[in-house]
């Protein structure tokens, strides 16, 4: 996937799914009332969205396609990462 396509894809509602993710993984966040977690959640997603939005639209697409090969090697490791702990969770087994 390329970095624009994710931009659009967190622009287009992608930004609810990373949002979530990473709340549901923090125990802070786990440990505020619902009210607050409301209010949190929705900011964040708006903030995500509003800002890969905000990227596609106003950085240039010459810059984007400078960092593209970053984003790649950080969209590689990630996948490495979530591989490896599939793998040992098996490899327990």
């Amino acid at each position: 996937m390329e970095l624009n396509e994710v931009l659009v894809w967190l622009a287009g509602g992608g930004a609810v799914i990373v949002v979530s993710w990473l709340f549901e993984r923090w125990a802070w966040f786990q440990a505020l009332v619902s009210a607050k977690k409301e209010a949190l959640f929705t900011l964040a997603v708006f903030l995500f969205a509003a800002g890969a939005y905000a990227v596609t639209t106003y950085v240039s697409p010459a810059f984007l396609e400078q960092i593209s090969p970053w984003f790649k090697i950080f969209i590689s490791a990630i996948g490495a990462g979530v591989l490896g702990k599939g793998f040992h969770w098996l490899d327990k087994k």
